[in-house]
């Protein structure tokens, strides 16, 4: 608690220098300062803890290291079987803005935990797979955004312009550009750019939280949520990048792509017909987490990106409390009978 009213004390410092950016933030549709109905850090810990005493001692709760800068947990709840050998890793947030992601993963562990005794079908997931579920790798960024100082805080709050200044709208590393793949293939971005990549690869701790965890557990596939502020990768899934001159590859990624149409076709779109689109291509050859995990651990990984265009063009990204539930139900709907699916497949 000391150290989140540390962090609080400090970013309340940089709140008058704050700018509105000029974008959809004063657009109607979103919806700042946040909803109460979204978990905010502290209520975050005092439910994953709540949700790790369960009686049914399925759940255990993991400290995978530390921010960068203000040294805030770093945590995942494991969910399943202890024995079992299928493993799959659900981050909900790698950027501050991006909350909707940290909704879905908290409320897949409570359906997991609730189901777990009482639906025969969940039961049977949970003793095929162990379900890792980080809600945010980004505590610094998620407290910004949740204390109502910046709306589009991105990064983390590294000074990367070694000023000695913290200033919450440029400084900070892109932890989604920050894992040790493609590194010398990213161009060069300046610090103060919304997608700087980092002075080395992971130098975040953040990420080497994360890279610890895979090193010791062989995830089979990973899910990662985003929220495109922008509306440009609205409702989306991407796949990783890959060699399609790489027979191996491209027999793997067609195993990924199936998974995601599956996903996909369970989730309908906010304000448009149709459901999400499955993007393989046109894809970055960057430091990012599913290019990470594919190219290094071989695991099925994608990102979702929630978010959607209303009728008026806006990019909505931080609905109030219907839209939200709405979007968390049906992307934890999709979680569910995806895996359930894969169930189904394997014993083929």
């Amino acid at each position: 608690m000391m150290k989140y009213m540390n962090l609080i004390k400090h970013i309340m410092i940089v709140l008058t220098m704050v700018l509105p950016l000029a974008s959809c933030a004063a657009t109607p549709g979103n919806k700042y300062p946040l909803d109460a109905a979204y978990l905010r850090p502290e209520a975050l810990d005092r439910e994953m803890l709540a949700l790790a005493q369960d009686p049914s001692g399925i759940t255990k709760l993991h400290l995978l290291g530390f921010s960068s800068t203000y040294d805030l947990p770093i945590r995942a709840l494991e969910i399943g079987n202890p024995q079992a050998n299928r493993n799959v890793l659900i981050i909900g947030q790698h950027h501050g803005d991006e909350v909707i992601g940290v909704q879905i993963a908290i409320e897949f562990a409570r359906q997991l935990v609730s189901q777990s005794q009482r639906q025969s079908g969940t039961s049977n997931l949970l003793s095929q797979f162990r379900f890792w579920i980080v809600p945010t790798i980004n505590p610094e960024g998620y407290q910004e955004v949740c204390s109502g100082v910046y709306q589009w805080k991105r990064k983390n709050s590294t000074d990367t312009d070694h000023n000695g200044f913290y200033d919450v709208r440029v400084d900070g590393v892109d932890l989604n550009r920050n894992y040790p793949i493609f590194w010398k293939l990213d161009p060069v971005i300046q610090p103060d750019n919304l997608n700087y990549k980092g002075s080395s690869p992971a130098s975040e701790r953040e990420i080497q939280a994360i890279i610890n965890l895979a090193d010791k557990v062989q995830m089979e596939y990973a899910i990662f949520f985003h929220s495109s502020s922008t509306g440009i990768h609205s409702e989306k899934i991407f796949l990783p990048w890959h060699d399609v001159k790489d027979s191996k590859q491209a027999m793997e990624m067609e195993q990924i792509r199936r998974f995601a149409d599956h996903y996909a076709d369970l989730v309908p779109k906010d304000y448009k017909s149709g459901k999400y689109d499955v993007r393989s291509s046109y894809l970055s050859q960057v430091g990012n987490a599913r290019n990470y995990f594919f190219h290094r651990y071989g695991t099925q990984a994608i990102l979702v990106e929630t978010g959607g265009i209303n009728r008026g063009g806006v990019c909505v990204v931080h609905p109030d409390k219907k839209m939200l539930q709405a979007v968390v139900d049906k992307n934890v709907n999709a979680l569910l009978k995806t895996f359930k699916a894969s169930l189904n497949v394997a014993a083929e």
